[in-house]
């Protein structure tokens, strides 16, 4: 199991978390959408590590953001379901990763609002 060799996490159970794997770092997280349930897995680097575990609000953007549009890519309201791409996990990290915390705060704001989450859902 993925979790056995789990590097960092904030928290056990239905999360995201950092795996070594043998190519290297992996950073995996669960989605839902109605009836479906999947994981999803992509490379980061060691300085991507260090970000995440230096700034836990950095760490749970990341998965509020890469869960909400990983799951815009299938579900029950998909009849063509499309795959969340490495590409798209990389802007986003990076977007997420590398922005100064206000920049990342209007972001998040942002984010939530063309998503219909409403502008404070993520706090």
């Amino acid at each position: 199991m993925k979790r056995n060799s789990e590097v960092y996490s904030l928290n056990k159970g239905y999360s995201s978390f950092i795996y070594k794997s043998e190519t290297g770092l992996m950073y995996s997280f669960p989605v839902s959408s109605g009836f479906i349930d999947l994981s999803f897995e992509f490379a980061i680097t060691e300085h991507d590590l260090n970000v995440l575990k230096s700034n836990n609000y950095k760490f749970k953007v990341l998965y509020y953001v890469v869960f909400y549009e990983a799951q815009s890519t299938f579900g029950m309201r998909h009849t063509t379901p499309r795959k969340y791409t490495a590409k798209e996990f990389e802007i986003a990290k990076n977007k997420v990763l590398y922005q100064y915390e206000p920049e990342l705060k209007l972001y998040v704001k942002e984010f939530s609002k063309r998503r219909n989450l409403g502008e404070d859902y993520f706090q």
